[in-house]
């Protein structure tokens, strides 16, 4: 059985720039799950985020499928992000199904307990533009938005009607000069 990575749907634009020879990746969300029937901006594409834990003391990601607390109940979607980072205390014993690397650097499903993740560590955020792609996508490295009266980009604070996932992103937040 595959199972199903949740992922946040958003009108977008992959940005990419080298820096010290490393590439550095930057998503320009121009819209967050925007309606159906809305036009997709000019220079934007269809992108989805999908996001992760960190297991306890490292830098491993986990990328959840679902959760399930001490009773049975399960959150799916992005909903599990939520429940796992509010409540995670309160469910130690809480399960999170998905995908963790293995020795050879290979995603492979796994089930482990909420007390085995940093529930206070910001998420792993990769970008895709096929749900049907593997775990993992493209890692994220900044956020950005459009600003008004910004001239040039700058680090800010991430707006405060973003969901959950995106306002604990590891990436770090910045304001673009509008083209």
């Amino acid at each position: 059985m595959k199972l199903k990575i949740p992922a946040l749907r958003i009108w977008g634009k992959v940005l990419e720039e080298e820096i010290d020879g490393r590439t550095n990746r930057t998503v320009r969300v121009d819209h967050v799950l925007p309606g159906r029937d809305q036009a997709i901006p000019p220079g934007s594409d269809l992108l989805w985020l999908r996001f992760g834990f960190v297991f306890l003391g490292t830098e491993k990601p986990l990328i959840p499928s679902f959760a399930m607390d001490d009773r049975g109940n399960e959150f799916r979607t992005l909903r599990l992000m939520e429940w796992v980072y509010e409540k995670g205390d309160i469910y130690p014993r809480g399960e999170i199904f998905g995908y963790e690397l293995d020795r050879n650097k290979e995603w492979i499903e796994t089930q482990v307990f909420v007390r085995e993740i940093e529930l206070s560590l910001p998420f792993f955020t990769w970008v895709i533009d096929d749900l049907k792609a593997p775990p993992a996508g493209l890692t994220v490295h900044k956020l950005a938005s459009f600003g008004d009266g910004v001239s040039a980009p700058q680090k800010s604070t991430r707006p405060d009607d973003w969901l959950l996932p995106l306002k604990r992103s590891r990436a770090s937040f910045w304001l673009l000069p509008k083209e």
